[in-house]
């Protein structure tokens, strides 16, 4: 049977979630979709629930199979899509009953390779609606991603990361062979999307809140992030990898000249380096030492000169600093380092990461 929408739900012992999850799946206003669930080696009741509504819908297919994390569960689930178009859904969340007919709408009137919508964040606690982690993303078309000069109201960078507020067109999909990388068991999302976006044609985005994304579950991966932020290890093998792969399909020079290497870099490295987080004050000296070495060695991948351009003034100091290769030197004595490090904001971060590399290199 061919289904025009496949939604693909990977399932982890999320036996109490289930029920709202699949009762907003079955009740779509687009009816011809089949939803393909993935019991991850669940060690609670989440099977059984499965293949109760299993027999209660005949859209409805599980599959079972041995613990392999979420992106294992979510390459099965597109092995077996048969739908003209592919969406994902986490077990903990649900969505608004005409979500799947809205985006299915936008992406053939806009003739899109991928459509996103917006989401409301809610609190597992208590229900409460997070407004500081929901987005209602301007409407947009954007022809051609790959000729797209990076800023931050791209129609790209407007539809977030996450997956599964989006739908998207499995021939696309299929002639990019690309799926989630099973060596990400945190942080999937960011790697898959932007491994994506170079191969991309068009995309849409619709601001209607379709997706209800559950947040502060103490069982989630993510609940430690939203209190601590993503630790800064992650997002270097984030950065290294996806780097890695633009590289290989030789898209690193458009990445450069299009600002795209400079938007990984502020947002996986910069972000814990220039922000208040300043990840070198925490660590030890081996372990400054050691990401040190990773930074350059990324830097030299990069192909990012010294003079880092598309950058702003404090950027591109700090960058100098952890490149190696720029005009500015470890000169001063470490005094000068340590005094200037009372200074607020980012130039007290900058003189105290001086001082921190003056004593590991």
């Amino acid at each position: 049977m061919n289904n025009t929408v496949s939604v693909i739900l990977p399932c982890y012992n999320v036996a109490p979630y289930l029920d709202v999850c699949l009762n907003s799946l079955v009740n779509q206003t687009l009816r011809d979709i089949e939803i393909i669930c993935v019991n991850d080696g669940s060690t609670d009741s989440t099977l059984a629930v499965l293949q109760c509504w299993e027999r209660k819908d005949h859209r409805i297919r599980v599959i079972n199979q041995e613990n392999g994390g979420l992106s294992a569960a979510r390459n099965a689930g597109m092995d077996l899509a048969q739908g003209e178009y592919i969406g994902f859904v986490d077990p903990d969340d649900y969505v608004e009953y005409s979500m799947y007919e809205r985006l299915l709408e936008t992406a053939r009137s806009s003739r899109a390779d991928v459509t996103a919508c917006g989401y409301v964040a809610f609190s597992d606690c208590n229900g409460t609606i997070m407004e500081e982690w929901s987005r209602s993303p301007a409407a947009g078309v954007e022809e051609c991603v790959r000729e797209s000069v990076f800023h931050s109201d791209s129609v790209w960078c407007r539809m977030e990361s996450i997956a599964c507020n989006k739908l998207y067109l499995r021939s696309f999909l299929e002639k990019c062979a690309l799926k989630f990388v099973p060596s990400f068991r945190k942080g999937e999302d960011d790697v898959f999307w932007l491994m994506l976006l170079p191969h991309m044609g068009r995309l849409a985005v619709i601001p209607d809140r379709l997706y209800w994304y559950r947040k502060q579950r103490k069982g989630a991966i993510s609940y430690q992030w939203e209190i601590c932020g993503c630790p800064y290890g992650l997002d270097m093998e984030r950065l290294e990898y996806v780097t890695s792969y633009w590289c290989n399909i030789s898209w690193q020079e458009s990445a450069l000249s299009r600002g795209w290497m400079a938007y990984l870099l502020k947002r996986f490295l910069l972000a814990h380096v220039s922000s208040a987080e300043e990840i070198f004050r925490v660590l030890d000296d081996c372990s400054r030492k050691e990401l040190v070495k990773r930074y350059r060695e990324w830097f030299a991948v990069s192909g990012l000169s010294p003079e880092f351009k598309g950058l702003r003034s404090w950027d591109r100091k700090f960058c100098r600093l952890l490149d190696g290769r720029g005009p500015e030197k470890l000169v001063f004595p470490r005094l000068i380092y340590r005094l200037m490090g009372f200074c607020s904001g980012r130039r007290g971060r900058y003189y105290r990461l001086k001082l921190y590399l003056s004593s590991c290199l």
